[in-house]
């Protein structure tokens, strides 16, 4: 990270990240029961991923390729062999009261992620990627919905053996800010990456580990040297429950002040694991903080070591979204901000390359990141709702490059027709007329906007510049806004100067 310089007397914000990733395989990561998601509670489970006596575990090869991918992306160390624990705690969710998980030996180990903030690019260490299941989940009920206030829990095994990534940062970050634009990097790598789907409702879960550290006890001016005397010294605690961007920069911002506000009254900071509570916009004390050997690891017998040896190099990852916005600066000619919008998602990428690929760049790129991004943006939509319909908006932009329709009615009315009623554009453009005029019907309104306009006229002549936007508006009531107005500015132009 970008070093930050400290004075006498200042709190240094210190937080590392354990971020849970949901991998997207048809099956479970131990037995054969469905990922996919049920409205009826403990119906996709076994006796596998319910721990029941005698069940024994198999992996699944389409989780541990995706945990490949993810290593390559990140540029990890992927060790030839790895193997599986046992980690050893109760939980209503955890049915075996143990998490098969890995301990000291994970499939990825120190890697790292660059990520841009505030317009600065900064790496931030991964210290660790590893596989292992996913518990079930909770449902509190009633006195509001929070863990601390629920009238009774139910508990759902549905999501008990879901594969999951566990991705465990360095405590690298220094503000909630630059957390949340971690999480939206690491976000679109494992989207490009095919492993993960952020619809799925829980697919990304972050436990956070924030610290407030005395500038005094920093050796030097820099906060990215921070040892690790220092960080033992201070008190930590985990905020769990958060599930988004936006979910973790808030939570981190109010445990950031709660802390600061303790230390500065003289108050000590407890070391525990606490929840967001995203209703209230709190965080709230759940127990003290584990440690490691609270958690009693031991091999999981039940589970040969994993190889991956030769198989590793077989498992190619795609162009990734931070290469991939280079090359369209590069390629297309893209400032920095749009090459950020159209390598937002892989599929809006791939779908700008096929416009660019048949229209101009910089045309391609005002409709695809402006026009349709804007437009899906303000309906809530994602490019995922439209995918069956890109070659109708594609032939629309043909319609704008070829000059059959207007920029303004193709956006304004063509384009929002489009994705409010499902028309497709041909038909939208008949239906309302919005052919454009041709050439000799625009000179013929503008000669009789000019005889009908003696005033407006005048002024122009008279050095009122922008009374002639008064008479392009003549036009394009005579039109029925099928002119393009540049054109219909430029002809008034010509015949007034004639």
């Amino acid at each position: 990270m970008t070093a930050q310089t400290v004075q006498q007397g200042d709190l240094v914000t210190v937080i590392g990240l354990e971020v849970h990733v949901q991998l997207e395989t048809d099956t479970k990561i131990f037995c054969g029961c469905s990922t996919d998601a049920t409205d009826e509670p403990n119906e996709n489970v076994c006796p596998v991923c319910l721990g029941l006596p005698g069940a024994l575990p198999v992996l699944n090869e389409a989780a541990v390729e995706a945990a490949v991918k993810i290593g390559k992306a990140i540029d990890a160390d992927i060790p030839e062999e790895t193997r599986f624990h046992r980690k050893n705690y109760y939980y209503p969710d955890l049915p075996k009261n143990f998490q098969i998980t890995q301990y000291d030996e994970p499939i990825c180990a120190d890697g790292e992620l660059e990520v841009s903030v505030e317009g600065q690019r900064r790496t931030v260490a991964i210290e660790r990627a590893h596989l292992e299941e996913d518990p079930g989940s909770l449902q509190h009920v009633g006195g509001g919905g929070g863990i601390d206030s629920a009238e009774y829990t139910l508990v759902d095994y549905n999501r008990a053996g879901t594969p999951l990534m566990e991705i465990v940062t360095a405590p690298d970050f220094r503000s909630p800010d630059e957390v949340r634009a971690f999480l939206a990097e690491l976000e679109e790598v494992l989207e490009y990456l095919g492993v993960f789907d952020a619809e799925r409702d829980g697919s990304l879960r972050i436990d956070a580990n924030l610290s407030i550290v005395p500038a005094d006890e920093i050796d030097g001016d820099d906060t990215d040297e921070i040892g690790s005397e220092a960080l033992a010294a201070a008190n930590r605690t985990e905020v769990k429950n958060i599930s988004s961007h936006k979910g973790a920069q808030k939570a981190l911002a109010y445990e950031e002040t709660r802390q600061k506000n303790a230390i500065q009254r003289g108050r000590a900071v407890e070391q525990e694991t606490r929840h967001w509570d995203e209703s209230r916009g709190i965080t709230v004390s759940m127990r003290s903080k584990e440690e490691e050997k609270d958690y009693r690891y031991f091999e999981e017998a039940d589970l040969p070591p994993l190889r991956v040896s030769g198989w590793k190099d077989e498992i190619a990852i795609p162009e990734l979204p931070s290469a991939r916005r280079e090359r369209f600066q590069d390629e297309y000619g893209l400032s920095e901000e749009a090459a950020s919008k159209l390598t937002s998602t892989k599929q809006v990428a791939d779908f700008y390359e096929d416009v660019a690929g048949e229209f101009d760049p910089d045309l391609a790129a005002t409709w695809v990141a402006d026009n349709l991004l804007g437009e899906l943006n303000y309906r809530d939509m994602e490019i995922t709702d439209v995918d069956d319909r890109l070659d109708e908006i594609s032939r629309l932009v043909e319609l704008v490059a070829d000059d059959e329709i207007t920029a303004k009615n193709a956006r304004e009315t063509v384009l929002r027709s489009m994705l409010d009623d499902g028309t497709a554009p041909d038909a939208i453009v008949e239906e309302a007329g919005l052919g454009k005029t041709g050439e000799d019907e625009v000179q013929q309104a503008v000669v009789e906007a000019i005889d009908e306009n003696p005033g407006a006229v005048d002024d122009y002549e008279s050095g009122d510049d922008g009374a002639i936007n008064f008479l392009v508006g003549q036009v394009m009531q005579k039109t029925g806004g099928s002119a393009d107005p540049g054109d219909v500015n430029q002809l008034f132009r010509a015949e007034l100067e004639s």
